[in-house]
């Protein structure tokens, strides 16, 4: 019996050749698409399950700020760890995970500029981060010594080989290399794992960096902070504990009314997109509903066409139906072999799917810088017999459901009406089909306007033709002499680049584009309140090289040696000490002596030093690192604290100059990096996530609408072929093509357009949560929802006048000679 459904399949399959073609890439190009987006999702809910002791670890998190304006940080105190584990029962072990860079090499060989991770004792022994070669942990041994764990790619990139045991490596920590031994080569951490590091170094090494002290500072965030819970702790009670323990031991140092200790599991910081950081990898979760709801939307659209041709072909299939209740055939055997053919194509479909992700995987992994694999895994297998299964049962369930339920002697003597409910439905089908198909449009469009805007948009500074080369930092446990000692080293350079005749000018700053690249600090003011601003530390010709403008005062100059002790303010920092003339004021705390002698040389205008997701902060330029830290309690380096050297280009050719930059830096640091940047694709590349996605959503739209016209097309062919005797009798009566081919668009017209109606008050609604997201929008044009209706009505129209047209231009004797 089985074998007898599959050869009828196959033969009415076979027979409608071209129905089955649009079906088979409608839910090829369908699958495909919707294989790799449930695999990325996939991959992005495993993050960090591959710990052992994954549901016993947590992230503390640090809330600061006053009632009502509270902020969560994943950066902690230096103290945080140790503390807790010893105050805590419920504590078993603690890690600090603290990101730094500087430079590495071999014993003979050039060094390279290297990020690597402090991270304490027990950092190996919390996460299951595999062990190819030496020792399981060998920073228990006396607080690490001189050890260092390498993983496996960084083995090899320094050394040619993945077994390094021994060998060592020059990492420079203050300003002279000192020698480190490889003990242990990990595997590279795997690409769900939240924690992606390279080199770690012991928490001893922080002695020599910030001083013995280290793990008494409440007031210095440095990195985030893990524990490892007992498996009895429960996060709620631990966090109730630590309530009065900050109350005592940290309200004392800190101006701020509220600060608390939270705790996050692991399992919820990959998706945590409220929490900003560099320390681990994060993905919006918004994103993740959004690619889901593509690729359910494009199989829904996809199934649609299924179910709407397979109802348009009910009346030649409803006489089969007929003659086989009349042999005997019951319900079940009837729905078994309709459903019987559903699966069939979807099978189909599903292998030519598979060999479309296959094909665009490579594709797929540039666009959302993954490494995504098809390797049939059990959840894999899982994702995809589940689909073919959803498929199954929503494209092929109503038209078996409806065509089994046909009274066999209505069908046999002709007199059985299949336009009530089917048409209503294929109606209803059609529709929806367009306005899924229309919603993905407009949302598109309304995602290249928001970036072409974001593009085009004026940030308060010049990026073009600019040139950012990094100039690694001289090591100090103290931040003022490894400051100033590192602008000395950049300012080398630029003596030499400035002569440079490619070159208009060139500036030095420590903070480059980005809110994660401006250090944060905070001070109570006259009332007692902390207020927070990001700061820089810059040369004179920096501000005028980047084009800010100047609302009061000027730069800093070579000529005065008191600009030294100055500031240069923007006009938020004004605003929010509320300054009436900042030139004439200073800055002052609550206890009325506030920063070291200083004055206000000039208020800039409002830039964005970060993205446009952002609103502008406060901010302060100074050429003195003292002057800041005089006068701040809190203090968050977000970004490295090596110079940049900041180089305008007078020439196109890049190439040359470049090139000449790369002899010049050689010629006087020889052996170290030559690291370079423009600052154009640095502002660009704050965009990437939704420039992915918007890309996403516009390939989604067109495989949308490509796969609806196609639906429309066999539905139209279907709808003429079944009136072609009401053609030709029109002709007959003297209809033109344009009157037939009009009767038929008023049909399809009526139906689409409520389907594109729909879809711009839901497609206007998305897009407008979306845009929340942006300090800077573009705003919904009603161009944009103009466009999509006309794109929406012109595909209708033409699709369904191709059809007419060739249905017209029939001779009418042909089709009624029968008659």
């Amino acid at each position: 019996m089985l074998k007898n459904y599959f050869t009828i399949a196959f033969r009415n399959l076979a027979k409608y050749k071209l129905y089955t073609a649009i079906n088979l890439i409608g839910l090829s190009v369908g699958l495909g698409v919707s294989i790799l987006i449930f695999l990325f999702v996939q991959h992005e809910n495993s993050f960090d399950d591959f710990h052992e002791n994954g549901d016993q670890i947590v992230r503390v998190l640090w809330e600061s700020g006053e009632k009502g304006d509270l902020s969560t940080s994943a950066s902690t105190p230096l103290a945080t760890p140790k503390t807790l584990a010893s105050k805590f029962d419920g504590v078993l072990k603690s890690s600090h995970y603290i990101d730094m860079g500087t430079l590495v090499k071999k014993e003979s060989g050039n060094s390279r500029n290297q990020e690597y991770f402090i991270v304490s004792p027990d950092f190996l022994d919390i996460f299951s981060f595999d062990v190819l070669h030496g020792d399981q942990n060998p920073f228990q041994n006396t607080l690490g010594g001189n050890s260092v764990v390498i993983t496996e790619s960084t083995a090899i990139r320094y050394f040619g080989k993945a077994d390094v045991v021994g060998e060592n490596l020059l990492i420079q920590l203050a300003a002279d290399f000192r020698a480190f031994t490889v003990k242990t080569v990990l595997a590279d951490p795997p690409s769900n794992s939240s924690l992606n590091f390279e080199l770690l170094l012991p928490e001893h090494s922080l002695i020599t960096l910030i001083g013995e002290d280290y793990h008494e500072r409440w007031n210095n965030t440095y990195g985030g902070s893990f524990l490892l819970l007992d498996k009895n702790s429960s996060i709620e009670n631990l966090q109730a504990s630590f309530v009065p323990f900050v109350e005592d031991l940290i309200e004392k140092d800190y101006e701020t009314e509220v600060n608390t200790m939270l705790l996050q599991p692991l399992n919820q910081i990959h998706l945590d997109s409220n929490i900003s950081t560099r320390l681990v990898l994060g993905t919006n979760p918004k994103l993740l509903w959004i690619l889901s709801g593509v690729a359910v939307l494009i199989l829904l659209i996809a199934c649609i066409n299924f179910t709407t041709l397979s109802i348009g072909r009910s009346a030649t299939r409803a006489k089969e139906v007929g003659v086989r209740k009349t042999m005997g055939a019951g319900f079940g055997q009837l729905f078994k072999q309709f459903m019987t053919e559903s699966f069939l194509l979807t099978i189909v479909s599903a292998i030519l799917g598979l060999v479309l992700a296959s094909m665009l995987l490579s594709t797929f992994n540039d666009l959302f810088s993954k490494s995504l694999e098809i390797i049939f895994s059990p959840i894999q297998v899982v994702i995809i017999i589940g689909l073919l299964l959803f498929i199954t049962f929503l494209s092929g369930a109503y038209p078996a459901m409806f065509l089994t339920q046909l009274k066999p002697i209505a069908v046999l003597k002709s007199s059985l009406s299949l336009n009530f409910g089917k048409q209503g439905l294929r109606k209803f089908l059609v529709g929806f089909q367009f306005f899924l198909s229309l919603l993905l449009l407009a949302c598109t469009l309304v995602m290249y306007k928001q970036m072409y805007a974001i593009n085009q948009y004026d940030l308060g500074f010049s990026k073009d033709n600019v040139l950012m080369i990094e100039v690694p930092a001289i090591p100090d446990r103290d931040i003022v002499p490894m400051m100033k000692n590192s602008f000395e080293k950049a300012n080398r350079l630029k003596q030499i680049v400035q002569k440079n005749a490619q070159v208009q000018s060139v500036g030095i700053s420590n903070a480059t584009y980005g809110n994660d690249n401006w250090w944060t600090g905070g001070f109570p003011d006259k009332e007692g309140k902390m207020q927070y601003f990001k700061f820089g530390f810059v040369d004179p010709d920096y501000a005028d090289l980047m084009g800010y403008t100047f609302t009061e005062g000027r730069n800093f100059s070579h000529e005065f040696m008191s600009d030294s002790n100055a500031f240069i303010i923007n006009e938020s920092f004004a605003e929010l000490l509320k300054m009436e003339n900042p030139l004439r004021e200073q800055i002052q705390s609550a206890d009325g002596e506030g920063f070291a002698d200083h004055r206000i040389i000039g208020v800039i205008r409002d830039f964005h030093q970060g993205s446009l997701y952002d609103e502008i902060e406060p901010l302060i330029l100074t050429m003195k690192p003292e002057l800041i830290f005089s006068g701040i309690s809190s203090l968050n380096i977000n970004g490295a604290s090596n110079p940049t050297l900041y180089i305008k280009s007078a020439t196109d050719d890049f190439g040359s100059l470049i090139g000449s930059l790369e002899s010049e830096w050689s010629s006087l640091y020889p052996g170290e990096p030559f690291v370079f940047n423009f600052l154009d694709e640095l502002v660009q590349a704050q965009y990437v996530a939704d420039q992915r996605l918007s890309k996403m959503i516009g390939t989604a739209a067109i495989i949308a609408i490509l796969i609806a016209a196609m639906g429309l097309f066999a539905l139209a062919s279907l709808a003429i072929t079944g009136r072609l005797k009401e053609i030709g009798v029109r002709k007959v009566l003297g209809a033109s093509m344009l009157n037939i081919s009009v009767l038929f668009n008023k049909e399809f017209l009526k139906i689409t357009s409520i389907g594109i109606l729909a879809a711009l008050p839901v497609s206007y609604w998305l897009m407008n949560e979306w845009l929340k997201q942006f300090e800077v929008k573009s705003g919904l044009s009603i161009g944009v929802f103009v466009l999509t209706v006309v794109v929406g009505l012109l595909f209708t129209v033409a699709i369904v006048s191709f059809q007419t047209i060739k249905a017209g231009r029939m001779n009418p004797v042909a089709i009624l000679k029968d008659e």
